[in-house]
């Protein structure tokens, strides 16, 4: 069964979606007891509980949410920024103020985004706090998933004309969303700019997965461009309790989900956005390919 993050743990702790995890915390996380009172906790795999997704070299997306003395995340009256310190091998790199992100209704979180300069361990401390988060980096050809500036493979995902085996092809509860008309390798042809959505909206319920599909769909109703739109569910037979993954989750080499990936109308990849994500994140990925 695919891993995703069922809400957030100290770190991030990967369960089966739709689980919920009875660990609030991890060991590379630590609780602040002055002066604000909160934890930090990562809703990306950071290489202890799960392999990490972070590389040297481009860009590296790293959301955090704040955590309360009890472990979980804050849902509300959280603030509009915070700071976090970044180090590596003891030498501190810089620090960078984080504005808070998160649809209505969704746990507030803070897209850290920086690019490594060399492998290894890297520290994140909340200022002010005490609070610390650890996580591994690692080179782009060690990780598993695709990455910014390589070409989107010619996926045949399901359609509704061809669903090719897959049941449902969208889980989305109101209705199918409006992305099931081509697949990957069709979009392919048609010289737009791409977005390609893997998720399972009906049977991942925590706030990181759940509202991916609905997010895309208002961020896509914004764009100028025609775009071609895939979205992408995760397992084969849900309903009839077959959780075999899709092949789309081999071709795009994803152990988790959702994850979003843009890509230029000549199928380079422009932007990658995992997990936990929000209109104003996704629209900024949409524009990077256009």
């Amino acid at each position: 069964m695919l891993l995703g993050l069922a809400g957030v743990t100290g770190t991030a702790v990967l369960a089966s979606c739709g689980s919920t995890s009875t660990l609030p915390l991890a060991s590379t996380t630590t609780l602040a007891k002055e002066p604000a009172g909160y934890g930090l906790g990562a809703r990306f795999p950071d290489g202890y509980n799960s392999s990490t997704i972070m590389a040297i070299g481009s860009p590296q997306r790293a959301p955090y949410v704040l955590l309360g003395s009890d472990g979980w995340p804050i849902t509300e009256n959280v603030p509009d920024s915070i700071e976090l310190i970044i180090e590596h091998e003891g030498a501190t790199l810089g620090s960078l103020t984080i504005n808070r992100h998160g649809e209505p209704g969704s746990t507030p979180y803070y897209p850290l985004i920086f690019t490594p300069p060399t492998v290894g361990v890297y520290t994140v401390t909340l200022n002010g706090s005490t609070a610390t988060h650890l996580f591994k980096v690692k080179e782009p050809g060690d990780l598993p998933m695709l990455l910014v500036g390589e070409q989107l493979p010619p996926i045949e995902t399901p359609t509704m004309i061809n669903p090719q085996g897959i049941e449902p092809v969208c889980s989305r509860f109101e209705e199918p969303c409006p992305f099931h008309q081509l697949s990957v390798a069709e979009a392919l042809k048609q010289s737009r700019p791409i977005a390609v959505l893997v998720s399972t909206p009906g049977f991942c319920q925590s706030d990181v997965c759940g509202p991916a599909v609905e997010v895309l769909i208002a961020a896509i109703a914004l764009q100028e461009h025609d775009w071609s739109v895939i979205h992408a569910e995760v397992y084969v037979g849900p309903n009839n309790n077959d959780f075999t993954t899709a092949p789309v989750i081999d071709a795009l080499g994803l152990p988790f989900e959702p994850s979003l990936y843009v890509a230029n109308a000549q199928g380079t990849i422009t932007e990658v956005v995992h997990l936990t994500m929000d209109q104003r994140e996704v629209t900024a990925a949409l524009a990077t390919a256009v």
